[in-house]
């Protein structure tokens, strides 16, 4: 509810300033009055060599596969029974249905128009996360009363996980009777990839018994390439500013995702062919420089 305020405010004053900037750029009407060396008349339409920059809201871009890493008890030399490398189902998680909606923020976009008709662009993000591991410290215990000294502070697993999306396109404007309003269709290539790993040390208990559970890293990684159709519209309320709406009419994903328990040992692969039809939009909030 608080970011939908706060949204609702955001737009609100970019509307506001928007009229404003329209009032003072428009001609008033019964001025006669021409220029040849200057032109106030303002121009809405993208020109060859604009640079847009858009905040694109609605469903994420980035692909939720809901992976896990595998079990490290498959990894333990101890176990008395195999283990099961289990591999969650792989689908595209931001074309299926979810609750994001326009107040949630899902990355920035630019554009720059080698024509006046044409614009190529580009978006991408990327997150990274790591913690270093910690073994952990035995106890104290105290048999004759029955009690622990000190207590055992437990080991800390090594976590990486990376998540990248870079995606590029190009876009054609069609004609409209409207000085504002500015439709396109295009095509969009996105590239994703994903992985995470995790690395359990060695424990030791108050006795002195080490256990192993992984002689090394277990990860998944995920890799998925798509070819989109796109079409949109972009509203100028100011010469600077716009509001726009884009949707994906048709999207095709193959994805391919690999999961490893150990080193040395086989990995567990699956793929994934994802088509969709108007299934991924996005609004947008954008800048004309």
């Amino acid at each position: 509810m608080k970011n939908k305020i706060i949204l609702s405010i955001l737009l609100a004053t970019f509307t506001v300033v928007g009229m404003s900037a329209q009032d003072k750029d428009s001609h008033k009407k019964g001025d006669k009055k021409e220029c040849k060396e200057c032109n106030d008349t303002p121009r809405f339409a993208p020109q060859k060599g604009d640079f847009t920059a858009q905040m694109l809201f609605g469903q994420g871009n980035f692909a939720n596969y809901t992976l896990y890493v595998p079990s490290s008890s498959a990894s333990n030399p101890s176990s008395s029974s195999a283990s099961t490398i289990y591999s969650s189902p792989l689908y595209v998680g931001e074309v299926s249905a979810n609750d994001n909606s326009i107040t949630n923020m899902t990355g920035a976009e630019f554009r720059y128009y080698v024509s006046n008709k044409i614009a190529l662009k580009a978006s991408g993000a990327l997150i990274l996360r790591n913690t270093p591991y910690q073994v952990n410290t035995p106890g104290v215990f105290d048999t004759a009363n029955n009690v622990w000294i000190i207590p055992e502070y437990g080991s800390v697993d090594a976590t990486e996980q990376t998540q990248a999306q870079f995606s590029i396109g190009a876009e054609f404007l069609l004609k409209t009777k409207n000085e504002r309003l500015f439709p396109y269709v295009g095509v969009n290539l996105p590239f994703d990839y994903a992985r995470g790993s995790v690395f359990t040390p060695a424990h030791i208990d108050a006795l002195g018994n080490v256990t192993i559970p992984d002689t090394g890293s277990r990860h998944y990684e995920v890799v998925a390439y798509s070819a989109q159709a796109i079409a949109g519209v972009d509203y100028y309320i100011a010469k600077g500013l716009f509001l726009g709406f884009e949707i994906k009419p048709i999207s095709y994903t193959y994805a391919t995702s690999v999961k490893s328990p150990a080193p040395e040992l086989s990995n567990l692969e699956v793929e994934n062919s994802t088509f969709s039809m108007f299934a991924q939009y996005n609004f947008k909030v954008g800048f004309k420089f």
